[in-house]
């Protein structure tokens, strides 16, 4: 519940697009949390996923004015 508040406290103060970018790292912190704590593989398509979200961002970033 407090995450969500962060997010939406987040969201009205803060430059919409870089708070985007910024939530969706959390998918890349839990494969390596993943990876390194519970030793499930960071196999070939969830590198391919991690490019893709990192691409994402980018691109978000580039984007906002």
């Amino acid at each position: 519940m407090l995450a969500y508040g962060l997010v939406i406290w987040a969201q009205a103060h803060g430059d919409l697009a870089t708070v985007a970018a910024l939530r969706e790292t959390s998918i890349l912190i839990a494969a390596l949390i993943a990876t390194l704590l519970f030793h499930e593989r960071f196999g070939r398509l969830r590198l391919i996923a991690g490019a893709v979200v990192l691409a994402g961002i980018t691109v978000l970033e580039l984007a906002s004015p």
